[in-house]
């Protein structure tokens, strides 16, 4: 067998040479992805554990604030106040800016329900995190082996659609179709591109309350392109490229509905 090998990278060094240099940027891929989310996985889990020490001190500060009502206790506060700040929330954020100005004890209330909301929510991620790698070790650590093949393989996606693009393009007899094949190939990449990650977010229940103003906005995004098969005209394109660009602008614009804490 081997010298069946031998002889045929021998008679073959064109594909010798295409297979070796491919061979190369895959492994040089695959160890770049895993370094990558290795990093990620340890920084998301250092910012977790940050972020639930802060807030778990600052809920503690809160109640002494409540017990004690001194100016050390309204000091230390103030400190954890500053310290937490990039890691709030719009509402706690709000909440505090509030407080600097009125200083009404109500409000302090309300910041260390979302507070204590918050400690409790990262006590779940850490806890699901921990409760991966203690059930299987083994898995996780397979788990972790094969997380880069997927960005490669998206990677390995976004580059056939893009020679498909290119190809498709050449098809068009003149400038303004060849424009036209390119925006249409351009609206289904967004269209596609925003059904999958609304699928994934929904999996791992990150997506969050969208409202009703955004989910319509998010459908027509999905469904505009097929608008171009609908009346069959190829121009129909640029249209659905307009309208899929003011849907994203439309859906930074909308804002979320807000999430009641109850204390």
């Amino acid at each position: 067998m081997w010298t069946e090998i031998a002889a045929f990278l021998k008679a073959n060094t064109t594909e010798t040479l295409l297979i070796s240099i491919i061979g190369t940027i895959l492994v040089w891929m695959y160890k770049q992805f895993k370094g990558m989310i290795d990093r990620r996985q340890q920084n998301e889990l250092a910012t977790i554990q940050l972020k639930q020490s802060l807030f778990t001190k600052l809920e503690l500060s809160i109640a002494s604030v409540f017990h004690l009502d001194n100016e050390s206790s309204k000091q230390q506060l103030y400190a954890l106040l500053g310290d937490c700040g990039s890691y709030m929330t719009s509402a706690q954020r709000a909440i505090v800016r509030d407080y600097y100005k009125q200083f009404n004890p109500m409000l302090l209330h309300s910041l260390q329900a979302l507070t204590v909301n918050e400690v409790d929510k990262l006590g779940r991620q850490l806890d699901k995190m921990r409760e991966n790698e203690d059930n299987s070790e083994w898995l996780s650590y397979i788990q972790r082996l094969y997380a880069p093949i997927w960005p490669m393989l998206l990677f390995a996606i976004v580059t056939m659609y893009i020679v498909f693009i290119f190809s498709a393009v050449k098809q068009g007899a003149t400038l303004w179709i060849q424009i036209c094949i390119f925006l249409l190939c351009v609206t289904f990449f967004l269209s596609a591109t925003l059904l999958i990650s609304m699928i994934i977010f929904l999996v791992k229940r990150d997506l969050g309350k969208q409202g009703v103003k955004r989910w319509f906005v998010v459908a027509l995004i999905i469904v505009a392109p097929n608008l171009a098969f609908i009346v069959n005209r190829v121009d129909m394109s640029v249209i659905v490229f307009v309208i899929q660009i003011i849907g994203f602008v439309m859906m930074s614009r909308f804002k979320r509905p807000a999430e009641i804490v109850m204390a």
